[in-house]
C-alpha cells in the first residue's frame, strides 16, 4: 500500500444498520385510455431516528408497463412531517405527502425502480404509513390489466430463451431468467464490464455486463482506494470485480487507464465519492447510457479501503448514502488528515468495519473507531488478513463476500445476508472470523 506512515495506524469503520419497514404493495389501475398494466411495489426504510426527527428512504419498483412521470402519495398516521426531500420534489397537505420525480429519475422500467430520501418530524410515535398511491392508482401487491382478455399483453413472448440479448430501452422486458427477488445478492455471478466513466476520466466503473440480466435496478457503490490513490486504481480491480458481479454497479475514484486526470492522490478527497453518485444519477438519466434508468438510487453505499475508507466514513455523511463500508480504516485520535474521530457521530447509516488483525496497521484504529460508533455497526475481523489480505491477498474472496453481504443486508433488506452477518452461524462461525455488533 501507498500509505505514509502516520495513516498506516487508522482503523475501520462500524455498520449502522438502519430499521428496514416495507409496504410491499403492487398497483393495477385500469386507465381507460389505454390496455397498460400497473403494479407497484413500495419500500419505505426508516434509515434513523432522533428526538423530534427522523430520515427515511422511499423505493418504489415498477411492476406494470414502463412508465414516464411518476407521483407516489401517501398519508402519515400520526402527524408525521417532511422537512426535507431528495431525489425528487414533495408537497404536504396535513397528513396527506406527494412527491414527484426529479428530472432525472422520472421513467421507471419494467422491473425498475425509482427512490428519494427525506428528513422528518414526529412528536409521540413515528409508525409506518400505509396506503401507498402511484400515480393515482393505490399500491396492492398484484399487478392487473383493464384488458377484458385473459392473456396478459405486455409480453409477446414468455418462454424466451434466457440467452437472448436485451434491448437497453428503459421498456424492454428483463432477461427472462432475473435473479429472484428473495436471492441473496452473494449467489450471483455476473459477467462484469470495466470502463471509463462517461463524460470524466475520474472515475472508473464496474458493472453487470448486461444490465438486464440483474432483473432489477442496481444498487450503487462508490469507492475510495486504499492511500487514496485517484489516478491508478489497478490495486483494487479484483475486489471490485468481485462485488459487481453480485449485482452492484461500482464507481471508483481512479481513470480507467490510470492516466492523469488532475486529482491529486495521497490525501483523502471525499467529494470524490459524493461526485460520484451524481455521476451515477446523471447517467440513470442519459438516453444511450448502458445504465439508462437501470440504477436504483434509493439504494446507495460507500465505501474505501485505507485512506480511502477515511473517504467513505466522510462521504457516508450524504444523505443519499444508505450504507458505509470502512476496510483497514478510520478516523485517527489526533484528527490526522483534518478527520476527527468526532465525524463518527455524524454517521446515519448502518456501518461494518474490517480490519486485518493485530498485524493490520489499522488495527487500533479500527476497534476505536467501532466503539465510538453510534449507529448500527459492525466489526469483523480477520487476523490473516493484515492491511491488505481483503484488496489484493487470500482473502480477498472472503473480505469482498462479508462486504457483499453486508450491503445486501443494508441496501436490500435480505434476511439470508443479515443471518450471514449477525447470525451465530453465519461468518462469526468461519474461523478465524471473530464478529461483534451493536445497536441493531
Amino acid at each position: 500500500m501507498r500509505l505514509d506512515s502516520s495513516f498506516r495506524r487508522r482503523s475501520r469503520l462500524s455498520a449502522a444498520a438502519a430499521v428496514l419497514l416495507t409496504a410491499g404493495v403492487t398497483v393495477t389501475a385500469a386507465h381507460v385510455a389505454s390496455a397498460a398494466t400497473a403494479g407497484c411495489e413500495v419500500s419505505y426504510t426508516v434509515t434513523s431516528e432522533w428526538p423530534g426527527g427522523f430520515g427515511a428512504s422511499v423505493s418504489v419498483r415498477n411492476l406494470g408497463d414502463a412508465i414516464n412521470g411518476w407521483r407516489l402519495t401517501w398519508s402519515f398516521p400520526a402527524g408525521q412531517a417532511v422537512t426535507q426531500l431528495w431525489n425528487g420534489s414533495f408537497t404536504q397537505s396535513g397528513s396527506q405527502v406527494t412527491v414527484t420525480n426529479a428530472s432525472y429519475n422520472g421513467g421507471i422500467p419494467t422491473g425498475g425502480s425509482a427512490g428519494f430520501g427525506f428528513n422528518g418530524s414526529w412528536n409521540g410515535s413515528n409508525p409506518v404509513p400505509s396506503g401507498f398511491a402511484l400515480n393515482g392508482v393505490t399500491c396492492t401487491g398484484g399487478v392487473t390489466s383493464p384488458s377484458p382478455s385473459p392473456t396478459p399483453t405486455p409480453s409477446p413472448s414468455p418462454s424466451a430463451s434466457p440467452s437472448a440479448s436485451a434491448s437497453p430501452s428503459p421498456s424492454a422486458s428483463p432477461s427472462a431468467s432475473p435473479t429472484p427477488p428473495g436471492r441473496p445478492a452473494i449467489d450471483n455471478n455476473f459477467p462484469v464490464t470495466r470502463e471509463g466513466a462517461y463524460g470524466t476520466n475520474r472515475y472508473t466503473v464496474f458493472r453487470p455486463s448486461n444490465p438486464s440480466a440483474v432483473g432489477r435496478a442496481m444498487p450503487v457503490l462508490v469507492f475510495g482506494n486504499g492511500a487514496c490513490a485517484h489516478t491508478n486504481g489497478s490495486e483494487v480491480i479484483q475486489a471490485l470485480t468481485f462485488i459487481a458481479a453480485r449485482g452492484f454497479v461500482v464507481v471508483d475514484t481512479a481513470s480507467v487507464d490510470g492516466s492523469s486526470n488532475g486529482v491529486q492522490s495521497g490525501s483523502p478527497i471525499p467529494s470524490l465519492l459524493t461526485d460520484g453518485i451524481s455521476w451515477a444519477e446523471r447517467e440513470n438519466a442519459r438516453s444511450g447510457s448502458p445504465l439508462y434508468q437501470r440504477l436504483d438510487l434509493s439504494r446507495v453505499a460507500a465505501a474505501g479501503h485505507s485512506c480511502g475508507g477515511l473517504e467513505a466514513l466522510v462521504a457516508a455523511q450524504d444523505r443519499r448514502v444508505k450504507s458505509v463500508v470502512s476496510l483497514d480504516s478510520g478516523f485517527f485520535a489526533d484528527g490526522s488528515f483534518g478527520y476527527p474521530r468526532s465525524e463518527l457521530s455524524k454517521l446515519h447509516t448502518p456501518v461494518m468495519f474490517l480490519d486485518g488483525g493485530s498485524s493490520d496497521i489499522a488495527y487500533d484504529n479500527t476497534r476505536a473507531n467501532y466503539d465510538l460508533a453510534q449507529v448500527p455497526a459492525v466489526l469483523a475481523e480477520q487476523p490473516q488478513a493484515g492491511h491488505v489480505g481483503f484488496i489484493t491477498g487470500a482473502q480477498m474472496s472472503e473480505g469482498m463476500t462479508a462486504v457483499v453481504q453486508f450491503l445486501d443486508m443494508t441496501l436490500n433488506d435480505n434476511a439470508t445476508a443479515r443471518a450471514y452477518i449477525l447470525g451465530p452461524s453465519g461468518l462469526a462461525a468461519r474461523a478465524p472470523w471473530t464478529v461483534r455488533s451493536k445497536n441493531f
